[in-house]
């Protein structure tokens, strides 16, 4: 995953927070963020439509979930492998 410098992410953090906030406060469903997901890709490519613009936004999306994968899922199923033993 590409990570963006400090500097570069702080235009990005006030809108963020307030995203982040309404995430944890409002009972947010799995649906909710796939829309929020989705709405964030596609305005990407909004008013600048072409293949390459599309298919960035998708790779955003696809390399997103698989960093999240590395860094949260894969450590979660390591902890909970050693806690209930290893399927045989």
């Amino acid at each position: 995953m590409p990570y963006t410098k400090k500097e570069d992410r702080e235009k990005y953090e006030p809108a963020l927070g307030e995203l982040r906030e309404l995430i944890q406060n409002q009972n947010t469903s799995k649906g909710d963020l796939t829309y929020i997901v989705y709405s964030l890709g596609l305005e990407y490519s909004q008013g600048k439509e072409s293949y390459t613009n599309i298919s960035s936004a998708i790779s955003s999306l696809i390399d997103a979930a698989e960093e999240l994968r590395r860094r949260h899922l894969n450590p979660y199923e390591d902890k909970k492998r050693k806690e209930n033993g290893d399927v045989e």
